[in-house]
């Protein structure tokens, strides 16, 4: 039985079919009467309004594939390859060494090896290298340091100390590695008088060769010049960089943004303002999270997956080449507080961090270039290393044997036999070429000594790496060499940028040991906390 109401104001607002509401009294004022009425149309229209409202949205939850222009019977989308990027150098960073956590896996793309594999062989031909690039052939090179740039009107030279390069005393430099003698009678009273030509470079060339027995070049010390940071920076080492991936990657470049510059410091944009380094988070759980808003994948920095696997090698090559120098660069930063070089993890995360790809990329040319050692290893192991300089020529007669047997060991990285396959394999092949000759020109235009030094040594080291995959077979690495030509330059610049990489890989276990310090430490910290 309904309760009894007790309230006659109720009684007037909620009465039955029986007992309908009684009239108003004829004391109320027509006032008093608006009042009521503008109250039940305002509780009508919120009534319609929220009909109108659930309406729509048991609409657009049903049908929203239809509404938002979407196609509601296509497949899901599969997931970015940047997220991909991001999870790996979050792993890279939290691998522990003896602990195995998150460990980097899975194979290299592109490629017959793993990542742990990598670091694993870097291991072994580290010391080897390190020692070789220190003997007298390995760490003098000639360089045409000064060629002008064909592409754009360049602001001139970087003259801060650390841009300049030391050149050699011509007098320190083995007789028969310099400019061959010419005896213009050889060509006549006419042609004589004429300097002789050379091109620039040959049919199998990937690079545009210097040959240091002709033409112009500074001989130099790379040992005594070493590739790190400088101060170069500004729209100068942008525009380097800019043009390499925009002009010359066939048009599968990711999105670069002004800061993507490998040399010089990342802490001045191109407009002039401050773009200070950052550090990772001290928890690891935040990690992912913090590099996934530090990356600028979603503007377009992921490589399509549709891409052609030439053209993919081809970014692979130069993408990685850029994370290595930048890698060289926060490896070996000028504190200007202290005055000392030193690791900058901060520099690392800014410049790396952004564009994650770039990691993967540093360990594929790591194989690159491994897999070019192993096809040349009987020329490498006949080649004369000859100096002149007893204690050198022993150490180089013993070192090079142990970074071959080191490589070789490594099995089968990577299979050039698969690229430029097919009827369209040999056009392929020639723009491949062409392009990456173009970016050995480029270089020419970097306006710091040092870092035009180090980019057209390590351009011309992958470039070696490519001629011996893809411009000899196998067989001419056998027998007497007489098919091959590669110069002294060459073979220096190619175990040089071997070299260089696997200085990269180093570099990569030392932030990694710095990022583990600095979860350590806070973990530490929190603990002292709770005691106290």
């Amino acid at each position: 039985m309904p309760k009894k109401r007790s309230s006659a104001s109720n009684s007037r607002r909620t009465g039955t079919r029986n007992n309908p509401p009684p009239k108003p009294s004829t004391d109320q004022t027509p006032q008093t009467s608006s009042t009521a009425n503008k109250r039940q149309w305002l509780w009508k229209a919120l009534r319609v309004a929220a009909l109108v409202a659930a309406a729509t949205t048991a609409y657009i939850v049903r049908d929203s594939p239809r509404v938002l222009g979407l196609n509601p019977y296509s497949e899901p989308s599969p997931p970015k390859q940047a997220s991909q990027n991001i999870g790996f150098m979050a792993q890279v960073l939290q691998k522990s060494k003896g602990q195995n956590i998150c460990k980097p896996e899975g194979f290299i793309r592109d490629t017959y090896s793993d990542f742990d594999t990598i670091e694993s062989l870097n291991h072994r031909v580290a010391r080897p290298l390190n020692k070789l690039i220190h003997t007298k052939f390995f760490r003098t090179l000639k360089v045409d340091l000064y060629k002008p740039c064909r592409f754009w009107r360049t602001e001139g030279s970087c003259f801060q100390r650390d841009c300049i390069v030391q050149p050699m005393d011509v007098s320190q430099v083995p007789a028969e590695w310099c400019a061959e003698t010419i005896d213009q009678n050889d060509f006549g009273p006419f042609l004589g008088s004429f300097p002789r030509q050379r091109p620039e470079y040959t049919s199998r060339d990937f690079v545009v060769v210097n040959d240091e027995t002709y033409g112009d070049g500074v001989w130099l010390d790379l040992v005594a010049n070493p590739e790190r940071f400088t101060g170069y920076a500004g729209a100068g080492a942008n525009a380097v960089w800019m043009s390499i991936y925009q002009d010359n990657c066939f048009g599968v470049a990711p999105y670069l943004q002004d800061t993507a510059g490998g040399w010089g410091s990342q802490l001045v944009n191109l407009d002039g303002k401050t773009m200070p380094f950052v550090l990772p988070p001290h928890k690891r759980r935040e990690l992912t999270s913090f590099l996934e808003s530090l990356a600028e994948e979603e503007r377009g920095v992921t490589l399509p997956a549709d891409v052609p696997r030439e053209y993919r090698v081809f970014y692979r090559a130069i993408s990685g080449l850029h994370a290595s120098v930048s890698t060289h660069i926060c490896a070996e930063y000028f504190n200007s507080t202290s005055e000392q070089w030193e690791p900058n993890l901060g520099c690392f995360i800014s410049r790396i961090g952004a564009f994650p790809d770039r990691l993967q990329n540093m360990y594929f040319n790591f194989v690159l270039l491994t897999r070019a050692i192993q096809k040349m290893e009987p020329y490498i192991a006949a080649y004369d290393y000859t100096t002149g300089v007893t204690r050198d020529d022993r150490a180089v007669k013993r070192l090079v044997p142990r970074m071959l047997k080191a490589v070789k060991k490594a099995g089968v990285v990577f299979d050039e036999k698969e690229l430029f396959l097919g009827p369209s394999g040999r056009e392929l092949k020639t723009k491949f070429q062409a392009n990456f000759r173009n970016i050995s020109r480029i270089m020419d235009c970097t306006g710091c000594e040092k870092c035009r030094l180090w980019g057209k040594t390590q351009t011309m080291g992958i470039g070696t790496a490519l001629k011996a995959l893809f411009s000899y077979p196998d067989r001419a690495f056998r027998g007497r060499f007489t098919s091959l030509d590669f110069k002294r330059n060459e073979i220096v610049a190619l175990i040089t940028t071997y070299f260089q990489f696997s200085r990269s890989l180093d570099a990569i276990e030392m932030f990694r040991g710095m990022y583990q310090d600095i979860v350590t430490d806070w973990q530490a910290s929190q603990t002292m906390q709770s005691r106290s």
